[in-house]
């Protein structure tokens, strides 16, 4: 009665290996099949990419280009400075003057030089056009810049006549009528409106709205469309960008922009050298003073003693001697007041963040290089707390480094001072030693020497801090910017950069073909359910007896002799495949064939019942058994005699005064079957089906009948079938596409691999048979189901 598990090689033909679990014409075919998804998508993206293009505002890009200088002016120091320190002009610095020219600060007065804050607008037939060059009215506000910069407002101004206009609302009524010239109130306060008189004429009638912006936000908005790069990775050349709607306003601002940078830096150095003029002005101030009073000691000395000219004339030769001595004196008391000057300099909290004054002539060049880098890092402070605050890590870096230089500066300044003090001491022993022979001069006329000598040595020191003072004044008046322009703004090309049309369609074509891919493929990892012959394949080892696809049917069976639907032949190739998963059971006739699913709602009695109407229709005795007794659906596709009360198979088990002729009963129709239904509902159905009376049935069945088809309860939900299917000679499993969940795959399977259900073989229902399905004849069967 029983035979083992046929091999799954016949029916399931081994696939070319990694071919498997992809195939391109399947994965086209299965989205294929949504081909109106895609269509639609492609119509809506063409349309919201055709408005998008319409609607929007084209950019045109303009740049310059400038180079800035590779030479440093703000000090004596020059480049080996910034070298010394690590802020030459290396990335690092281009990036800073990059920073500048993107502040805050340096666009906001651009921008409220050119009064960009303030808009002119034509109505369009789309789109609003911007009047930049010359629009028909102007606007100015009689309102302080500090409040009007804050405030905004959209003001639609009708043009009534040469001399007179109107505020109008967004529908186009009349709010106010006033003359040009005259102040009107707003809601950002008094303002004039002033026409331009070459095309007033011509534009009235026409609606102009005038658009005042905050400072701030456009001034954010010029940050982020302003572009700034470098020309090349190590060059000092840069290209300065901007992308607007107008050309020649983002003409104007950027060469504005440019040319703000450019004064800035002269600036920047012209405060240096008035740092050092002042310095210098100061100290002239007080030598000139110290010169006077020496100069009156000695004509009030002489003018006591009545000294003449010849008196000190005969002093002066005696002086001889000692004249390289008390020139290499003055020298030395020179240096000594300089260092001396530029230590208290130095100990002024004051002056902590201010540049020192330069070429001084402190016969040092260490302390002079030092005073170079000291003043090229106060003025980098100072352009970086521009855009910044002390807080910056940069600016806390230059506080460090000017901390450190002011200690060199100030030990270095001392140790000076000391090598000064003693090379004086020296020189001065040796003239004190050569004055000690001059004892037997008259006392007056040494003291008048010692005035000439102090009156030399001021005078020389006077003279010194005039030529200094002259080099300042020049230094001041020479400053060149360090920056130049290559290239005034001009635009890029005269095609809009924004929006590419090219772009925008090829996007919203992308989106078109990509978003229902996405959607589809969403849908495909969320639905678990049995998609095709595949997931069969994949999941289950068991051979795959057949496909039954869709149809709609007339009656309660979907195959007669005539028919040739699809699903007809489809049940024909099911009945050649029973035959031969059959063939090797070694008996005549009885061959018991049990269908059985994994939950109810697969189709496991449609199927049954069809396929032993199939049996039938071929000229063969088949017998049709309902043991499903739980969730009966029987008479559903079975017509007997006597309805739902006729007596069935629980009964023939439960009751030994009923035969098994009293329960056989034959179908309605041509090519009836010979059918046993369930029977009454029992209390206990899987201690039913352990009766004896149940084998005795089947055998009397196997005798009598060619094929019994038995159409049994699910497995995963009761042990109905297990119980009996040691009677079954080849186990039928119905899998429902698109409603058998892949999960439960795994019952088939082990069952399958355990032997537990005979000769089992799966089978799949309802299958697709349109594009992309797993299912299809291509015999050219054109006949309708019947």
């Amino acid at each position: 009665m029983k035979s083992n598990p046929t091999s799954d090689e016949t029916l399931n033909p081994p696939s070319i290996p990694g071919f498997k679990d992809f195939n391109l014409k399947d994965l086209l075919l299965k989205y294929l099949r949504y081909w109106y998804w895609f269509v639609l998508c492609f119509i809506v993206f063409t349309v919201c990419a055709y408005v998008s293009l319409r609607y929007s505002v084209p950019q045109y890009e303009v740049s310059s280009t400038i180079v800035i200088s590779q030479e440093d002016n703000l000090s004596d120091a020059g480049l080996s400075v910034f070298k010394d320190l690590g802020l030459e002009q290396s990335n690092d610095q281009i990036e800073n003057e990059i920073q500048i020219l993107k502040s805050k600060t340096l666009i906001k007065n651009v921008i409220t030089k050119l009064k960009l804050h303030v808009q002119y607008f034509y109505e369009g037939r789309v789109l609003d056009i911007e009047e930049y060059e010359k629009p028909i009215v102007t606007i100015d506000f009689l309102v302080p810049d500090s409040l009007l910069y804050r405030r905004s407002g959209i003001f639609n101004v009708r043009i009534n006549s040469g001399t007179s206009f109107s505020f109008i609302d967004t529908d186009g009524n009349e709010l106010s009528a006033h003359d040009f010239g005259t102040p009107v109130a707003t809601s950002v306060g008094e303002a004039v409106l002033i026409p331009n008189q070459t095309n007033i004429n011509s534009a009235v009638g026409k609606v102009i709205k005038i658009k005042l912006l905050p400072v701030r936000s456009l001034v954010a908005s010029y940050r982020a469309r302003l572009m700034i790069t470098r020309v090349g990775q190590n060059s000092s050349v840069l290209q300065v960008s901007l992308r607007d709607a107008v050309i020649p306003k983002a003409e104007d601002f950027i060469n504005n922009l440019v040319d703000a940078y450019g004064t800035r830096t002269i600036n920047n150095k012209k405060e240096t050298s008035n740092k050092t003029a002042q310095f210098i002005n100061d100290r002239l101030t007080d030598i000139s003073e110290d010169l006077s009073s020496v100069d009156n000691q000695a004509a009030k000395y002489m003018s006591q003693y009545g000294i003449t000219e010849d008196v000190a004339g005969s002093s002066g030769r005696l002086a001889d001697i000692s004249t390289e001595n008390k020139r290499q004196i003055a020298i030395y008391e020179t240096q000594n007041l300089l260092i001396q000057s530029t230590i208290d300099f130095l100990k002024n909290k004051e002056a902590k963040n201010e540049v020192i004054p330069s070429n001084l002539g402190i016969d040092d060049s260490s302390i002079s290089t030092d005073i170079g880098k000291y003043n090229t890092l106060v003025l980098q402070r100072k352009k970086l707390l521009k855009t910044s605050t002390i807080k910056n890590p940069v600016v806390v870096k230059i506080d460090d480094q000017l901390a450190g230089l002011r200690e060199v500066l100030f030990q270095s300044l001392v140790s000076l001072q000391d090598k000064v003090a003693i090379k004086l001491n020296s020189v001065q022993r040796r003239e004190n030693g050569f004055q000690s022979k001059l004892y037997q001069a008259p006392e007056r006329q040494k003291d008048l020497r010692e005035i000439a000598r102090e009156q030399g040595v001021t005078e020389q020191l006077y003279l010194y801090l005039l030529q200094k003072k002259e080099e300042a004044d020049i230094t001041s008046h020479i400053t060149v910017p360090n920056s130049r322009i290559i290239d005034r703004a001009s635009p890029t090309s005269f095609l809009p950069v924004s929006p590419n049309k090219s772009s925008t369609y090829f996007l919203s074509t992308v989106l078109s073909l990509f978003l229902p891919f996405v959607v589809l493929y969403i849908r495909e990892l969320l639905n678990t359910n049995v998609k095709s012959k595949r997931d069969l394949e994949e999941l289950v080892s068991a051979p795959i007896i057949g496909t039954i696809p869709k149809g709609k049917y007339k009656n309660q069976f979907a195959i007669d002799k005539t028919s040739r639907s699809p699903v007809s032949e489809a049940f024909r190739i099911l009945r050649t495949n029973i035959n031969f998963l059959l063939a090797g059971v070694e008996k005549p006739t009885g061959k018991i064939i049990f269908t059985t699913s994994s939950v109810s709602g697969e189709g496991k009695t449609f199927i049954s019942s069809n396929i032993a109407k199939t049996l039938a229709i071929s000229g063969h005795k088949v017998a049709f058994i309902g043991t499903d007794f739980r969730f009966p659906k029987f008479h559903e596709v079975i017509d007997l005699p006597n309805g739902k009360a006729t007596t069935g198979f629980t009964n023939y088990i439960m009751s030994t005064d009923i035969s098994i002729e009293d329960i056989i009963y034959t179908e309605k129709g041509e090519d009836p079957l010979r059918v046993i239904p369930p029977g009454v509902i029992p209390p206990n159905p899987s201690g039913l089906l352990m009766n004896e009376r149940v084998q005795t049935m089947f055998e009397y069945l196997e005798k009598n009948y060619d094929y019994i088809v038995v159409d049994t309860a699910p497995v995963s939900l009761v042990t109905d079938t297990l119980l009996i299917s040691k009677f079954a000679d080849l186990t039928v499993y119905v899998v429902k596409e698109n409603f058998s969940d892949k999960r439960l795959l795994s019952i088939p399977e082990k069952y399958y691999q355990e032997g537990r259900l005979v000769n089992m073989a799966v089978l799949l229902n309802y299958a697709s048979t349109n594009m992309g399905g797993a299912y299809g004849y291509g015999y050219g069967y054109n006949v309708k189901n019947k």
